[in-house]
């Protein structure tokens, strides 16, 4: 993903393979995760060439995916600062793309915490909801209250709820890159029409209409649109929360995918294919990638005027054109515009040998070591009392001090006004099978209302076996 500024290379972004795979690689140790739930009954010895504490030096292991150069810039630089306040604690790491010694890392971290011999600290893309369901991760609510920094009301409530399950927290933000619209401003020029970042429309019928503005058809071949505001998948969650709507209900541990805001919101969707796109999904699909906003996606080429990405894309993307970012407009049952966000989170697994050593280890790069990281990667603080004047300098280069400074503070401000999203202990399972549903409605082989009834029971179904065996 996004999990860094060259997350594109990493393959961590649009559907992370990480989380996708989430639930294969839990039932390759079979219930070994959640026997894992019992704590060890004394520290654990570190393996030979592992971890562990020499005259008065504890040395801890962090885990993560990152491979490219910008990480290996600043993640050495944010660790020395994090041993230079705490000269007790050593952090052993690597920065390959996975685990020490290779293979792939979700499945090897799953196999050591199953196994009683996981790393200290680990760095996920999938949402520590899911981990700390599967009984796979620390809860850390304890060393939250007596922390420094990392208090429960020191991140934004939306990924803070990311990082809970059960009333317990399993794992600190570091990242909330929020979701927006970007916009090809050169395909607005063109057309004379005028818009801004403050004056752009504000309800789903407005945006259909501009859409419609940007509709290239040449004899059946759709050449160009405005914007497909389904492609995103990530992005459910807000269409939902823009229409009024939710997928699940953590509170109350329900799957609302059903709901009359739901169903209006897919209902406005075939509306939206059939009257700018001729009802043919197939044809709309084959005709470009309209997801993202990245070099192979259609708003790259200059194929689409609209299309939905994460803060990162501001530096991430080196856009041919120029671009302006835009508020999500709000759907017939909603009343605000709302986002979303896809953080890069740090968690303790179950069993780690020096939990106290790897909370310090992620509070510090969650908080004050974002601030260096921040300097090079756009990705936007979870950290509510991140410094207002960090701005990166990437950022500051594409755009100049002024504008920098006021897309920073814009995010910042967005992410406000979040959905709840990737908080749920069979996350993976439900987004596999909304998207099922979805494909059957775009395709016209079910209504709204009978897919997303029929995927609202298999959810359901499957949340309350989950917790029936946690």
């Amino acid at each position: 993903m996004k999990a860094n500024s060259d997350h594109n290379e990493d393959q961590m972004r649009a559907e992370r393979l990480n989380r996708r795979q989430f639930l294969h690689l839990s039932a390759l140790v079979g219930g070994a995760l959640l026997a894992a739930c019992a704590p060890p009954a004394a520290p654990q010895q570190p393996a030979a060439g592992g971890t562990g504490s020499t005259e008065g030096v504890t040395t801890i292991s962090w885990w993560n995916g990152y491979s490219t150069d910008s990480v290996k810039q600043v993640a050495p630089q944010i660790i020395s600062d994090f041993e230079a306040q705490n000269p007790n604690i050593k952090v052993e790491y690597e920065i390959s793309g996975g685990p020490p010694g290779g293979g792939q890392l979700m499945e090897v971290l799953l196999s050591r915490i199953a196994g009683g011999t996981p790393p200290d600290s680990v760095t996920i893309w999938t949402a520590p909801s899911e981990f700390g369901a599967q009984g796979a991760l620390l809860e850390l609510d304890d060393m939250m209250e007596s922390a420094r920094l990392a208090k429960p009301d020191a991140f934004y409530e939306g990924p803070l709820n990311s990082c809970r399950w059960n009333g317990k927290t399993y794992g600190l933000p570091a990242s909330a890159g929020a979701g927006c619209m970007f916009l090809n401003m050169e395909k607005f020029a063109a057309k004379g029409i005028d818009v801004s970042r403050d004056n752009f429309p504000g309800t789903w019928d407005e945006l259909k209409a501009m859409s419609a503005e940007f509709v290239v058809y040449e004899g059946d071949t759709l050449r160009e649109v405005g914007f497909v505001p389904w492609a995103d998948s990530w992005l459910k969650p807000v269409w939902s929360g823009l229409n009024g709507g939710k997928i699940y209900d953590a509170a109350n541990n329900q799957y609302v995918i059903d709901s009359p805001e739901n169903i209006g919101w897919w209902e406005y969707m075939v509306g939206w294919l059939d009257e700018q796109y001729r009802g043919d999904l197939e044809a709309l699909n084959v005709a470009g990638a309209w997801a993202s906003v990245y070099p192979e996606s259609a708003f790259h080429m200059g194929l689409s005027a609209m299309a939905s990405e994460g803060s990162w894309a501001c530096t991430d993307v080196e856009f041919p054109f120029e671009w302006e970012i835009v508020k999500f407009p709000v759907g017939p049952s909603g009343t605000k515009s709302v986002t979303g966000y896809w953080p890069n989170w740090w968690a303790l697994p179950k069993g780690c040998p020096h939990p106290s050593e790897a909370f310090l280890f992620s509070e510090y790069f969650c908080t004050e070591g974002w601030v260096t990281w921040y300097k090079v990667i756009f990705d936007t603080p979870a950290w509510r009392e991140f410094p207002t004047d960090v701005v990166t300098q990437k950022l500051i280069d594409i755009v100049g001090p002024e504008e920098a400074q006021a897309i920073h503070n814009w995010f910042a401000d967005y992410l406000n006004d979040t959905v709840d999203m990737w908080n749920s202990p069979i996350e993976s399972f439900a987004s596999d099978t909304l998207n099922a549903a979805i494909g059957e409605i775009m395709f016209k082989t079910k209504t709204p209302a009978e897919a997303l009834a029929e995927a609202q029971q298999r959810c359901q179904a499957h949340l309350e076996e989950t917790l029936r065996g946690a």
